[in-house]
């Protein structure tokens, strides 16, 4: 089997070394060269010619983000950031991924010196993100609308719904989920007319980000949620990391709840709590969507939501990142439809309008 190539580019001399000692002895990753900052990286590319690249953003000259851009403009590599958590570097993480870079990794929640824990994480999304990322360029999405078709599965409603009725939307997302969330939103137009409820899976600070970046570039609120708000149309709410959120009804209105409750579960929040919560308010009044991720989280949720008639979504392969996460919902049963990245947000204002 052919080794992956992986690129090294920080400036603090120990963290080279780190990934170096924790990787010398996994057989099937090669590390082609380590650079001390994005001018280095940018003179070997050609002749190191890497598979995917570790890049730290806080670095001296051109910095992470330019160095991120150049990479995407010679040809387009898996990028993982390798960041550490701050106010400033949580901000710089969040566009780097909406760049092009395909995940991240929080230093600061990994000691140095606990190499098992930081090797094993490392490893996964390496082998994760080289063996599954796709082009998601602009280029690219356009080209999936006019070549992909939709893939209906056999439950597939054929009739769209009558405007007004759908109540909330709903989306669970991982790695290759900030891009590609921004990119559905961005696509809906200048109202919302019912609340949006997402899952995706960060460290802890970096949801709130996020949440800013979003509200920041569209025309509609986005927050992080809070504990014992309204649920409102027009709002979109982000599910922020440590906690669960769900919905729950009270004296006849919806709220957003986080929760620690149920332990145990490999996310937190879960994409599943959301969604078996909320279907066990809408029924089939909801529109669940399940994007690019790694694990399963979601697929059950999603087959809960299908189950009360929901109409339930999986992005495509060809357009995910990694197709972990809607690949287990397809495999559960939990899909109705399954549309490449770019006409998610065209089926979803046929389902809001009936167009």
């Amino acid at each position: 089997m052919k080794k992956i190539r992986l690129a090294i580019v920080d400036d603090s001399s120990f963290v080279r070394m780190a990934i170096k000692r924790m990787l010398s002895e996994e057989p099937l990753i090669q590390i082609v060269g380590a650079a001390v900052n994005g001018e280095e990286l940018i003179a070997n590319l050609s002749q190191w010619n890497p598979d995917v690249i570790t890049l730290d953003l806080s670095m001296p000259g051109m910095g992470g983000l330019k160095t991120l851009d150049y990479i995407m403009e010679w040809k387009y590599v898996p990028v993982i950031i390798l960041s550490t958590h701050s106010s400033k570097d949580a901000p710089m993480t969040i566009e780097a991924l909406h760049r092009g870079a395909v995940d991240f990794i929080d230093k600061q929640e990994y000691s140095l010196m606990d190499f098992d824990a930081l090797r094993k994480v490392l490893i996964d999304k390496i082998f994760q993100v080289v063996s599954g990322t796709k082009l998601l360029s602009e280029h690219a999405i356009q080209k999936s609308e006019e070549l992909i078709p939709s893939e209906k599965a056999p439950e597939a409603i054929s009739v769209i719904a009558e405007p007004g009725y759908f109540k909330a939307i709903l989306i669970g997302a991982s790695t290759g989920g900030p891009p590609a969330i921004q990119l559905i939103l961005e696509s809906l137009g200048s109202s919302l007319p019912i609340p949006i409820g997402i899952v995706q899976h960060m460290p802890a600070g970096f949801t709130k980000a996020f949440a800013e970046r979003l509200n920041a570039h569209l025309p509609f609120r986005v927050q992080e949620a809070c504990d014992e708000e309204p649920f409102l149309p027009g709002t979109i709410y982000i599910g922020p990391t440590g906690h669960h959120f769900l919905l729950e009804t009270r004296n006849n209105l919806i709220y957003t709840v986080l929760s620690s409750e149920p332990e145990g579960l490999s996310h937190k929040p879960s994409v599943d709590v959301l969604f078996e919560s909320a279907a066990q308010i809408y029924g089939k009044q909801i529109i669940g969507i399940l994007l690019t991720g790694m694990g399963r989280d979601g697929s059950s949720g999603l087959l809960q939501l299908k189950k009360q008639g929901a109409y339930t979504i999986a992005q495509n392969e060809t357009t995910c990142v990694v197709f972990g996460m809607p690949k287990t919902a397809i495999q559960a049963g939990a899909v109705k439809e399954i549309l490449p990245l770019g006409m998610i947000s065209r089926r979803i204002l046929e389902l809001l309008y009936g167009t």
